[in-house]
């Protein structure tokens, strides 16, 4: 199945997975797309990308505003041309097949399916499933169980990962764009919600198929990784959940996550500075302070 597809990846001193992720595309897919790299690298890495693929467009951002910021700027220049559909696809991602040809025709049975997913893979762990579709938890904090037992058809659910998300252009156009002020972490939540909201279907496609090496450019369990995760679960649920929903998250994450916090990251890994970021992260949650770590 042909369409016109723009692939936006945000680069963020990353260049080397980049490259590895833009190879594997031109390798895989049989379809044309166009790619566009937004740069967020305080120290620009144009050079280095331009240099390996000349015929990609590049975008330099002025500062390093976020995940969101740099989604949306592509997001903005793709819009500019008629294309059909545009893929979000993190830099630490690759690809060993052509995976759009079992997301597209998804959308052809259903115009309002706003977004596809596929099922992203571990490469650490042969076969292992590190992220897929699947159901929110409204009251453990919009995070949810990924849906792994119905097989290999494609199906409705509440959220897919950012890292390797297809949406429809219309969607985009109806919906808007990201909300800038995550910064890392729940941009792509949030979004799914909006789609959600607007009357659009989210699908996922365990039959597609993405590595991803999984928080590379980050850390895990960093303390901006701790801070964020912390900071925009709450600010996710403030925005989209029920009072009762959101009252019983809160008194779940006051008297249960805040102490585990202590536990796990102060008395048992003894790295005091996580216990920090957590309790940064869910003052600035509550109180709404747009505050980076």
């Amino acid at each position: 199945m042909r369409a016109d597809i723009a692939v936006i990846i945000v680069n963020y001193h990353s260049w080397k997975m980049l490259c590895r992720c833009v190879q594997s595309l031109k390798d895989h897919l049989d379809s044309p797309v166009h790619i566009i790299v937004v740069d967020n690298s305080e120290e620009s890495e144009c050079d280095e990308i331009h240099g390996r693929y000349p015929d990609l467009e590049l975008i330099k951002s002025r500062e390093n505003r976020g995940f969101a910021a740099g989604c949306n700027a592509g997001l903005r220049r793709a819009l500019e041309s008629e294309l059909d559909y545009i893929l979000l696809l993190n830099p630490d991602t690759w690809v060993e097949s052509d995976f759009l040809q079992s997301l597209l025709p998804v959308f052809a049975r259903d115009p309002r399916i706003g977004a596809a997913g596929p099922k992203i893979l571990n490469p650490r762990v042969p076969g292992g499933l590190w992220n897929g579709g699947g159901r929110l938890n409204w009251f453990a904090g919009g995070t949810g169980k990924i849906v792994t037992e119905q097989g290999d058809e494609a199906y409705e659910v509440d959220f897919l990962s950012g890292c390797a998300l297809l949406l429809r252009a219309e969607a985009v156009r109806e919906a808007g764009f990201m909300a800038e002020e995550y910064f890392l972490y729940f941009e792509d939540t949030d979004y799914l919600q909006r789609l959600l909201r607007a009357g659009f279907k989210i699908v996922y496609v365990p039959e597609a198929e993405v590595l991803h090496e999984g928080s590379e450019t980050v850390g895990f369990q960093s303390g901006r990784y701790v801070y964020y995760f912390s900071r925009n679960r709450i600010w996710f649920m403030r925005r989209w959940a029920r009072w009762y929903q959101l009252l019983v998250f809160m008194l779940y994450n006051t008297l249960i996550k805040l102490p585990g916090a202590v536990i796990i990251f102060g008395l048992y890994r003894k790295r005091p500075a996580l216990v920090r970021a957590y309790f940064k992260g869910f003052r600035h949650g509550v109180s709404g302070k747009m505050g980076r770590l």
